[in-house]
């Protein structure tokens, strides 16, 4: 369940260009998604949801993301301390998820672009 033609909102790269330790989801477009370093946190802990380097319809960025079906966000918000804002819900997983931050760049180059 891919959808890559979406317009993600400025706050997404905002919030990931600063992102150290915390999977930031985001509600668009009726559905729950993960960008950037958040969908490579969370992407360790589900490998089996689906990332890929999407465009953004506005600046002329690529991010990459992740589809977070309900059942995993209900999953996950039960199993890690969670902040709820009027923006999106900060996840914080075990530092053993972020740290591996340095092999974002490595992930990235293995996603299919849409």
């Amino acid at each position: 369940m891919t959808k890559c033609n979406m317009r993600i909102p400025e706050l997404v790269f905002d919030k990931e260009g600063e992102n150290l330790y915390h999977i930031y989801l985001f509600f668009i477009e009726d559905k729950w998604w993960c960008f950037g370093y958040s969908a490579h946190y969370l992407s360790m802990i589900y490998p089996q949801l689906e990332a890929v380097n999407a465009k953004s319809e506005g600046p002329a960025e690529s991010i990459p993301c992740v589809y977070v079906p309900e059942r995993y966000l209900v999953n996950l918000t039960d199993r890690y301390d969670t902040l709820v804002s009027d923006t999106c819900l900060q996840v914080s997983p075990p530092p053993a998820v972020y740290s591996y931050r340095k092999e974002y760049d490595n992930w990235c180059t293995q996603l299919t672009v849409c």
